[in-house]
């Protein structure tokens, strides 16, 4: 007795996207090594005004001691600051750590979600979230920017279907990070009749906040400052060099991709997603930072609007699945080999120095160092300067000299006489000759005097 063919069983819709799992997978496991590799010092100055604010009882408005044009750092992370402080005082820093690895994780799963959402070509999909995955290699850090990835998606997802759920969102991001503009400019450029009314609260949600209305002011007159691009490589434009241009590249490589292989207009292009990435096209053009909500919002923007005329190519995405998946793991074991400070990640031992330990030999000296990214307290021109781990807290000249110190030996004689220092605390190579005198050393730092001047007993005893 003969029987029916057996019926094939239905290709699941998202079959064609599954390669993107590989990848989703490696670019995860990677969120979390790259948030414990210690990559900069903004833990140090979160944890300062964190404790400060545990000691007083209320916020900490400024953070002194930070250079900034005409007046001192708004503490904007204030909430942050005081989640990391707590959070080691009782040993449990790495609650923070996951937090900050599973923002990332969000963001990505995001992305993945918007390009099958707008049924994206498979091959594109897969190039769009191994971009952000590369990308986030380059944010993925112990700090409150990072939160970024969790909110802004999350502000996309509620403000389609719940918006009023946006006014809570707005006003946790107003007290986490200074970019919550960029979540009001999203909904504003995704405004209709039925979301005014979220679109106000939401607005005015961000203004519950410690300043108030002063941290909208001190936003934008932060944004409007050029100076920083001299010093903070995020706010460098991209086109100064050639990492910015290829992770700018990178964060619109989904576009390049449908261009080559032909475009169709699914529907017409909303007015706000085009004035979005044409925004943050330049904005990443001026400054690098600005790339990261490329990474966040272009299949959102272009995926709904556009679709490519190529046929699935199931081995070619396959492909690239694997190339990519083993290219986000080979350059996160490279930062991982490159930062290889990882004795004691809650706040041990950070790279450079700590500068700390050379104060009893300094103090009361005008003084150059090499040694900027870590320490307590430096004399800096006759006077003294909090730097709790920020470089900002030095003019931004004070910071280039220094690093020719640190990387040019050749300039840094030169370096060293603009600095009018009596006291040189080097870590680097350089070792200044006449008229200085090595005096003294805490740790690997140096103390070196002009040899005509004397070290203090207290100073003597010290060394």
């Amino acid at each position: 007795m003969s029987h029916p063919p057996a019926r094939r069983r239905a290709r699941a819709p998202w079959g064609a996207w599954t390669p993107l799992l590989a990848v989703f997978c490696v670019a995860a496991v990677v969120a979390f090594v790259e948030t414990l590799i210690p990559q900069d010092t903004e833990r140090y100055w979160l944890l300062n005004a964190g404790d400060w604010q545990l000691l007083h009882g209320r916020i900490l408005e400024t953070l002194q001691g930070s250079w900034f044009p005409e007046r001192a750092w708004t503490n904007q992370e204030w909430l942050v600051a005081l989640l990391t402080a707590w959070t080691r005082a009782h040993g449990l820093y790495f609650v923070m750590e996951l937090l900050f690895g599973a923002s990332m994780i969000f963001g990505l799963l995001f992305v993945a979600y918007e390009t099958i959402r707008t049924r994206t070509h498979p091959l594109v999909a897969c190039v769009q979230l191994a971009a952000t995955g590369i990308g986030l290699i380059f944010f993925a850090q112990d700090r409150a920017q990072t939160l970024v990835w969790a909110l802004l998606p999350g502000l996309i997802l509620v403000w389609r279907r719940t918006p009023w759920a946006a006014v809570p969102i707005l006003a946790l991001w107003a007290n986490v990070h200074g970019s919550f503009p960029i979540g009001v400019l999203w909904m504003a450029l995704h405004l209709d009749r039925k979301r005014i009314l979220p679109f106000a609260a939401a607005t005015l949600a961000t203004l519950v906040n410690p300043l108030g209305w002063q941290l909208w002011t001190f936003t934008f007159v932060l944004a409007r400052n050029a100076q920083l691009s001299e010093y903070v490589n995020e706010w460098t434009p991209a086109l100064r060099s050639h990492t910015g241009i290829l992770v700018a590249l990178l964060a619109l490589a989904p576009l390049w991709m449908r261009l080559a292989g032909g475009l169709r207009l699914r529907r017409p292009i909303r007015v706000g997603d085009l004035l979005w990435t044409a925004a943050f096209t330049l904005g990443t053009i001026l400054a690098t930072r600005y790339v990261m909500l490329l990474f966040l919002t272009t299949a959102t923007t272009l995926g709904s609007a556009f679709r490519m005329r190529a046929r699935p190519m199931p081995l070619a995405t396959r492909a690239a699945a694997l190339f990519f998946s083993l290219l986000i793991a080979a350059f996160c074991l490279r930062d991982f080999l490159t930062h290889r400070v990882l004795a004691d990640p809650w706040f041990g031992i950070e790279r450079s120095t700590d500068f700390a330990a050379c104060m009893p030999l300094v103090r009361g000296r005008r003084v150059f160092t090499d040694a900027l990214q870590v320490g307590s307290l430096v004399e800096l021109a006759g006077g003294s300067a909090n730097i709790d781990g920020r470089i900002d807290a030095f003019p931004p000249q004070a910071i280039r000299d220094s690093n020719i110190v640190l990387n040019r030996p050749s300039e840094a004689a030169a370096a060293v006489r603009r600095s009018g220092a009596h006291t040189l605390a080097l870590d680097g190579a350089f070792k200044p000759a006449t008229p200085w005198k090595l005096e003294g050393a805490c740790g690997p730092t140096k103390i070196y005097e002009e040899s005509s001047g004397t070290l203090s007993p207290a100073r003597n005893a010290a060394s």
